[in-house]
C-alpha cells in the first residue's frame, strides 16, 4: 500500500515507512513509558481520551467551521460528516489556532485538558502538569499536509521537557492525514548535525520566511540522516505523544473530509513555559508558521531581513 506523505509516495511496510508500535500496554508503568519515549521519541497511546468526548468535540469544531461561511462544507452532505466543499482548500478552511471561542469551548477543552490527559501527564512527569494556553487546532484540507520538522524550532524559550500530544478528532486513516515520526530521530547519531543546526533554531528570532519545515520530502530526512518513518491509522480517542526533538510530519489528506486535529503542549508544572504561548497571547497574534505560514511574496513585502530555509540549509552544508 502506497501512502502519500509530504511530496512523496512511500510503500507502507517498505524500507522507509512502517507501522508505529502501540504503547498502551505500558500505561500502568510510568517508568516503562518514560523509557519508551527516551528510546523511540514517541508514545502511541490507544484510547487515551474518551472516544465519545472526542466525537462530540469533532462535531463542535465542524459546527464552528459551518458558522464561518456557507462555502466551507459541501451542501450535498450532512454537515456532521465533515466533507469540505471541493473549492475549499488552504486559505478557505478557517484559522482556529490560539486561544479562542472554539479552542476553549467546554466541549473541546474537555478533551484537550480533561482529567484523563491531565492525569496521564501528572503520572508521566511525576508532578502536576501544565499546558500551553495556545492550542494548535486545525482542519486539514484536501491535499494538505505538514512538512518535516521538530517542535523545538517553534517553542524553545522555556522547558526542554515539553511534550507534544497530537489528538485527532475522529477516526483518521492514513489517507486522511495521520502524523508520522522518525523513530529515534531525537537521539540517533545520524541526526546529530541536524539537531545542532536546524533543531536549535529559533524561527522567530531568525526571521525565517515560510513554514519552518526542514523539508516536504520524507526521503530527504531518512536518506540523509537515517531512521525510519512510523505512522498508523488512528481512532477517535487515540493520541500520539512526542518530544521537542522528534522529527515528524504528516501523510497527505487525499480525501475530501476535513481532518480535524489538535496539537497541545504539556510540561512539568514546576518548569518554565515558553512565554509566547501562555497568558493573553497578544504577543504572537501575527506569528504564523507551519501550514498557515505566509507566502514568500507576502513576507518579502513585509520584511527585508528574512531568510529562507534553503539559505540556512546551504549555510549548514545540507545542500
Amino acid at each position: 500500500m502506497k501512502i502519500k506523505i509530504g511530496t512523496t509516495f512511500l510503500e507502507l511496510g517498505g524500507p522507509h515507512l512502517k507501522e508505529m508500535q502501540d504503547s498502551s500496554h505500558l500505561m500502568s508503568d510510568p517508568d516503562a513509558l518514560r523509557k519508551e519515549i527516551e528510546e523511540k521519541g514517541y508514545l502511541f497511546i490507544r484510547g487515551l481520551h474518551d472516544r465519545q468526548d472526542v466525537l462530540e468535540a469533532r462535531r463542535a469544531v465542524l459546527d464552528y467551521i459551518r458558522s464561518c461561511g456557507d462555502e466551507k462544507l459541501d451542501p450535498a452532505y450532512k454537515w456532521e460528516e465533515g466533507v469540505l466543499d471541493s473549492r475549499c482548500g488552504r486559505g478557505c478552511v478557517p484559522f482556529m489556532e490560539g486561544k479562542n471561542r472554539i479552542t476553549h469551548s467546554e466541549t473541546v477543552l474537555k478533551v484537550l485538558e480533561g482529567h484523563r490527559v491531565r492525569n496521564f501527564f501528572k503520572m508521566f512527569f511525576r508532578e502536576p502538569a501544565k499546558t500551553f494556553d495556545f492550542k494548535w487546532l486545525r482542519a486539514m484540507y484536501n491535499e494538505g499536509f505538514t512538512g518535516a520538522h521538530v517542535d523545538n524550532v517553534y517553542m524553545s524559550r522555556g522547558s526542554s521537557e515539553v511534550c507534544t500530544i497530537w489528538t485527532p478528532f475522529g477516526d483518521v486513516p492514513l489517507e486522511m492525514g495521520t502524523l508520522a515520526v522518525v523513530e529515534g530521530s531525537h537521539k540517533l547519531p545520524g541526526f546529530k548535525k541536524f539537531q545542532s543546526t536546524y533543531g536549535n533554531m529559533d524561527l522567530e528570532a531568525e526571521h525565517l520566511q515560510g513554514s519552518g519545515w526542514f523539508t516536504e520530502d520524507p526521503l530527504e530526512i531518512v536518506e540523509r540522516f537515517g531512521g525510519v518513518w512510523k505512522t498508523a491509522n488512528f481512532k477517535a480517542g487515540d493520541a500520539l505523544i512526542f518530544t521537542l526533538r522528534t522529527v515528524h510530519m504528516s501523510t497527505v489528506n487525499t480525501t475530501h473530509f476535513a481532518r480535524i486535529s489538535c496539537d497541545t503542549r504539556w510540561l512539568p508544572g514546576s518548569h518554565k513555559a515558553d512565554p509566547r504561548f501562555v497568558g493573553d497571547l497578544k504577543q504572537i497574534s501575527d506569528l504564523k508558521f507551519g501550514v498557515h505560514a505566509q507566502t514568500a511574496k507576502d513576507e518579502a513585502d513585509s520584511e527585508s531581513n528574512v531568510v529562507t530555509m534553503e539559505q540556512k540549509k546551504a549555510e549548514w552544508g545540507f545542500q
